[in-house]
C-alpha cells in the first residue's frame, strides 16, 4: 500500500535520480519509479507531467551545478588552453552519468525546430555553454591571446561539438589534438 511522504517532491526526484543512473533514460518507467518511493503512480504525475519532464528536473539539477563551476573558469588567471581542458572536464563528467538524457533532450530540440507546432517551450541544453565560451573567447581575443581569425560563436560551436565528440571516449583524438587545431588556426 502506498505511503505518505513528507517531502514526495525531493523523494521523487532523488530516487529518479538513483533509477536514471542505474536502468537509463529508455529503460527508465516512471511505475518502476512509483514502487521506489512506495507511492501511487497517479502522486508521481501529480508533480511531474511525464517522464521527459521528470528527467529534465534531473538533468536540470545536474547541469546547473556544471554550468555554476564552469563560470568561475571565466575569470581564473590562467591561459585559454587551460580554460578549454576545464571546460571539457566538467562537459566530460557531465556526459559520464548523463550521456543518454542529454542526447534525448538535443533530440527534442531538433524535433522542437521541426515542427514549431509543439505547445511546449523550446529548451537548449547548450544556450548557456555557449555564452561562458563565448565570454572567454571573446576575453582572451581582446587581451590577444588568441588571435584565431574566425567568429567568436563559430569558434565556440567548434569547440563544443568537439569536446562533446571527445567526451564519447574518442581514442583517436584527444583535448590537447583540438587544442592544437585551434592554436595552429585550423
Amino acid at each position: 500500500m502506498p505511503k505518505i511522504l513528507q517531502n514526495p517532491r525531493e523523494t521523487i526526484l532523488k530516487e529518479g535520480y538513483a533509477l536514471l543512473e542505474e536502468k537509463g533514460y529508455k529503460n527508465f518507467s516512471m511505475r518502476e519509479l512509483a514502487n521506489r518511493c512506495e507511492i501511487g503512480l497517479g502522486t508521481v504525475y501529480n508533480y511531474f507531467e511525464n517522464k521527459m519532464s521528470l528527467v529534465r528536473e534531473i538533468f536540470n539539477d545536474t547541469w546547473s551545478e556544471i554550468i555554476n563551476n564552469l563560470k568561475l573558469v571565466k575569470n581564473n588567471d590562467i591561459s585559454f588552453e587551460e580554460k578549454v581542458k576545464l571546460i571539457y572536464l566538467g562537459l566530460e563528467k557531465f556526459l559520464v552519468y548523463h550521456k543518454e538524457v542529454f542526447f534525448e533532450l538535443t533530440k527534442e530540440e531538433k524535433n522542437f525546430e521541426e515542427k514549431k507546432s509543439c505547445s511546449c517551450p523550446k529548451y537548449n541544453v547548450l544556450d548557456e555553454l555557449y555564452i561562458i565560451v563565448d565570454e572567454i573567447i571573446d576575453l582572451h581575443k581582446e587581451n590577444n591571446d588568441i588571435t584565431i581569425n574566425i567568429e567568436t560563436r563559430k569558434l565556440t560551436s567548434f569547440l563544443i561539438s568537439n569536446m562533446i565528440t571527445l567526451s564519447m571516449k574518442n581514442t583517436e583524438f584527444s583535448i590537447e589534438d583540438l587544442l592544437y587545431i585551434v592554436r595552429n588556426k585550423l
